[in-house]
Parts: C-alpha cells; sequence; structure tokens
C-alpha cells in the first residue's frame, strides 16, 4: 500500500504557506514542484498545512512542516502529522526523522506531542547559527498487517 498523493496540492500554494510560516523565507514554487514530482517524496496535508517527506527503504525524513499562520495553534498540524504518521507506517516505515531549530519551541512542542524524541545535536546547523535538535519517531504497529492474498 502506497500513500495516495493529494491532487489538490500546488507548488503555489505550498510556497505561500511556507514563506508565511517562515517569516518569508520560505521555499520556492520550484522546490515544491520538485517535491511533487518525486516519487521518493510524499507531502501530506493540505496547502495550508503540510509536512514534506522524504522516503527511504524503511525511514522516512520530515524535510519541513508548515502552517499557515491563521491556522497554527488549533491542532490542524498535530492531526495532519499524527495521520501522516499512521499512513507512514502502514507502508512499513519504521523511523521518522527531522531537524528543528532549539529556538522552535512551538515545532518542539508539536513534535513532542506526536512521539518525536531528541537524541542529537547539530550546533550552528542554521543559516542563523542556531542549533538543530536531531529527532526521531519510532513507528510501532500494535497489530501487524495481515498477509495479501
Amino acid at each position: 500500500m502506497t500513500p495516495v498523493p493529494n491532487p489538490k496540492l500546488t507548488a503555489e500554494g505550498l510556497a505561500l504557506t511556507h514563506s508565511m510560516a517562515f517569516d518569508g523565507k520560505g521555499w520556492s514554487e520550484a522546490t515544491f514542484e520538485s517535491y511533487l514530482n518525486d516519487q521518493q517524496t510524499l507531502i501530506f496535508g493540505t496547502d495550508s498545512c503540510f509536512a514534506v517527506v522524504r522516503l527511504l527503504a524503511s525511514e522516512a525524513e520530515i524535510l519541513t512542516l508548515a502552517t499557515r499562520p491563521s491556522g497554527q495553534g488549533k491542532g490542524r498540524a498535530t492531526r495532519m502529522l499524527l495521520g501522516a504518521l499512521d499512513q507512514l507506517e502502514d507502508v512499513g516505515v519504521e523511523v521518522v526523522y527531522l531537524d528543528v531549530s532549539d529556538q522552535n519551541t512551538a515545532a518542539r512542542a508539536l513534535y513532542a506531542k506526536c512521539g518525536f524524541t531528541g537524541f542529537d545535536l547539530r550546533h550552528n546547523y542554521y543559516r542563523d547559527g542556531t542549533t538543530a535538535i536531531c529527532m526521531r519517531a519510532d513507528l510501532k504497529r500494535s497489530n501487524p498487517p495481515k498477509p495479501r492474498r
């Protein structure tokens, strides 16, 4: 089972949300267009609240997560991310990684709420010199899938 891409996602909408969420320093439409066309990359959510995830065998990495400011603080990103993690688990992903700025307390709280824990630091990782916290979530099935016929 492969997660179904959302045909309503647009590079323009994703870039707009990313720019709004990251104070005008978001990724370009061209970047999102390349992710929309990359079979190793999935984008979960909507143009206004999404996560870009790169797949590699039984692992995945969240490349970015963004929510338009008008939708922040309402649980949308939590619901979207938990749904994405469920879908990733359904296709055999066992662990999901991400990096988050040590200064981004809202994102750190979101990731912790969704089961991510820190395991390492990358000092001076971001352009502004802040440290990245490397986090991971182990996806475990409580009920393994039944064999397909």
